[in-house]
């Protein structure tokens, strides 16, 4: 079967600008991240045009910025350079901006980003992992659950935005109760929850703790960053994750996005689509378009 040839939302990118200035992590002494012990080559610009190059020869119509950890001290200064860009550029068309849902002020902070038209939704990573202290983002694995997170959840309901979720298998309990007790918010799971490997433990506790997500129609799946692990094109990984996830949720609740810059550190851009295309091959037609493009343009408003 040939490979999808039609349009691509591509809902999971970053753009980097000025980084001295806006990113302070960038700044920080160097210390394994969730991406790499050593991502020298992610502290660069990274610009919307450069993006639009990049992307060019797979017919990506339309794309999602999503935050990438800007200086959280004014974030809706990352917003206003994004609408800026998309103003000037038409890229990107919608934007998922940073707030830390805890804060006494979000509703002050989510009117900051609200000012500018192309604002959909929220990421704040509450990813823990279990065993590696280097992917944590936050201090316990149901950080997510607090009552501060939770009236920061309903802060979002109210304005219709989506929620960016990026965990690891053992935190989906806590994706799936906040699915559960916010059915208005619509949520994605970044990255397609993270599977780490194809160990068979590690396969088996991802696949069962997805099994929680899928009678919950407000959660949907963000097919990304498959190789943020792997570090290489890994399509064996690409094409089970896809495979189980599709099988699972269906083409209306899972669509593609890139993770790009990231994933630049190992491989262009062009490479990474035409791999998630063939992990795509088997499927339809008609599930390709949703899969990389009608799904998130539904989700986001687009």
């Amino acid at each position: 079967m040939p490979l999808y040839e039609g349009p691509i939302v591509d809902s999971h990118h970053h753009t980097i600008w000025d980084c001295e200035a806006n990113y302070p992590w960038m700044s920080a002494p160097m210390r394994p991240m969730i991406f790499g012990d050593d991502w020298s080559d992610l502290k660069q610009e990274y610009l919307i045009e450069t993006f639009i190059g990049d992307s060019a020869s797979h017919n990506v119509s339309q794309s999602v910025h999503v935050q990438a950890n800007f200086d959280m001290t004014r974030p809706a200064d990352e917003t206003k350079g994004l609408q800026g860009f998309a103003d000037q550029h038409g890229f990107p068309h919608a934007i998922v901006a940073y707030a830390d849902l805890t804060e006494p002020n979000v509703e002050k902070t989510l009117a900051g980003h609200l000012a500018y038209a192309n604002t959909r939704g929220i990421r704040q990573q509450v990813y823990w992992h279990k065993e590696n202290e280097y992917w944590r983002f936050v201090d316990q694995p149901d950080f997510c659950l607090s009552n501060a997170f939770r009236r920061g959840i309903s802060a979002l309901e109210s304005h219709s935005l989506t929620f960016d979720w990026q965990g690891f298998a053992p935190q989906f309990g806590a994706l799936a109760e906040l699915a559960k007790a916010h059915s208005g918010v619509r949520f994605c799971l970044v990255h397609a929850g993270m599977l780490t490997s194809l160990e068979t433990s590690t396969v088996n506790e991802w696949t069962d703790a997805l099994r929680q997500l899928v009678p919950l129609e407000n959660a949907f799946i963000k097919v990304s960053g498959l190789n943020t692990f792997s570090r290489r094109i890994d399509e064996p990984l690409m094409a089970h994750v896809t495979d189980t996830v599709l099988d699972m949720f269906g083409a209306d609740r899972c669509f593609y996005g890139s993770n790009y810059p990231v994933e630049r550190m190992w491989t262009s851009l062009d490479d990474y689509t035409a791999a998630q295309k063939r992990a795509m091959a088997g499927r339809s037609d008609e599930m390709n378009a949703r899969f990389f493009h009608d799904t998130a343009k539904a989700f986001y408003r687009i």
